[in-house]
């Protein structure tokens, strides 16, 4: 294993220092409880900690893909429940009856979905390539910019 720190589980097996992030990335929102809907002040607080989540995966993206393409997935918030990104769609459509532009603000929510959408395409693939993984998740960390910079753009409307 390349990283210097290792944890040893009960079974045998270890795990690097990207894994044991993991262990600590916990979401303070509850998970979504079905038939209630979000607060806009709920969805906000969510919003927020999935711009965390994003820029924590950002800043330390070569170690997080130490653990894998489902490693970079956990942040992204489509493995597990433990990222601030989970269930960003929900925590989007929510706060739109805020925005002052529905038209700009939609547009602003498909292009997250969609850079989510692909670094997360990226990240899975990196998992079966049979080669180095290093363009598939090249190209994931492409698109995790381009969601942080989207975000960026749906908290100056909405003023988060």
């Amino acid at each position: 294993m390349s990283t210097a720190i290792t944890a040893i589980l009960s079974n045998g097996n270890t795990i690097g220092a990207a894994s044991i992030a993991n262990a600590a990335m916990k979401s303070s929102q509850q998970v979504f409880t079905v038939g209630k809907d979000l607060t806009l002040e709920e969805a906000k607080a969510r919003f927020r900690e999935g711009q965390q989540s994003l820029e924590y995966l950002l800043v330390h993206y070569d170690e997080i893909c130490e653990g894998g393409g489902d490693n970079v997935r956990r942040y992204l918030g489509t493995v597990g429940t433990s990222s601030g990104l989970y269930g960003v769609s929900k925590v989007m459509k929510t706060m739109q009856e805020e925005a002052p532009d529905i038209v700009d603000y939609t547009e602003t929510m498909n292009e997250i979905n969609a850079a989510l959408t692909g670094a997360d395409g990226s990240a899975y693939m990196a998992i079966f390539t049979k080669g180095p993984p290093e363009k598939f998740f090249g190209d994931a960390k492409i698109e995790v910019t381009r969601a942080i910079g989207s975000m960026q753009d749906i908290a100056k409307q909405l003023d988060i």
